[in-house]
């Protein structure tokens, strides 16, 4: 007789902000793969260029580089923003959106890579993923809530990022 002892899976579960979740490299680890997610904890490489993903997910910093390469892309950037650091700016957005030629989402992480928050298609804040979360959030990154529903029907609370007049402005500078 044999016996298996299954392991837990390592890393935190991968939520892509679109329905179906396309083939997704992402760039950090820390992540459970699937049969569509293939974590890259290097970084982009050989590896993550055969894999061939319609959608990219990471640290700012390296989809700004990787942007400068030129990589086409089919679906979405997912840009990863950790806990007690600055949000995506508009200006990185839209070079990213420029360079990748598809929408980009920030998604809010914790320790361990915990989604707390993620951004949906109306691009309105960061939709908060619990209300355990939702305290967390509230009471040590101190980030404004708005709690009327968001434009893409979603009721739950979003941590803004100033309103998209502010960002449209910041562009337009």
């Amino acid at each position: 007789m044999v016996v298996r002892i299954r392991r837990p899976f390592q890393g935190a579960h991968f939520v892509h902000p679109i329905d179906p979740a396309p083939r997704t490299a992402i760039l950090v680890p820390g992540f459970r793969e699937t049969r569509l997610v293939r974590i890259f904890p290097q970084g982009w490489n050989e590896r993550a260029k055969r894999f061939r993903p319609a959608s990219i997910a990471g640290p700012l910093e390296q989809l700004a580089s990787l942007a400068r390469e030129g990589w086409p892309l089919e679906q979405a950037v997912i840009v990863f923003t950790y806990a007690g650091g600055p949000g995506v700016s508009p200006r990185d957005r839209e070079a990213l959106w420029q360079s990748f030629g598809v929408p980009v989402f920030e998604q809010y992480l914790g320790p361990r890579n915990k989604l707390l928050a993620t951004e949906c298609d109306a691009h309105g804040g960061l939709h908060v993923v619990s209300s355990l979360v939702l305290s967390m959030v509230s009471s040590c990154e101190g980030f404004p809530l708005e709690h009327e529903v968001c434009p893409c029907g979603n009721p739950a609370p979003r941590i803004t990022r100033g309103s998209r007049i502010d960002e449209l402005a910041a562009l337009l500078a």
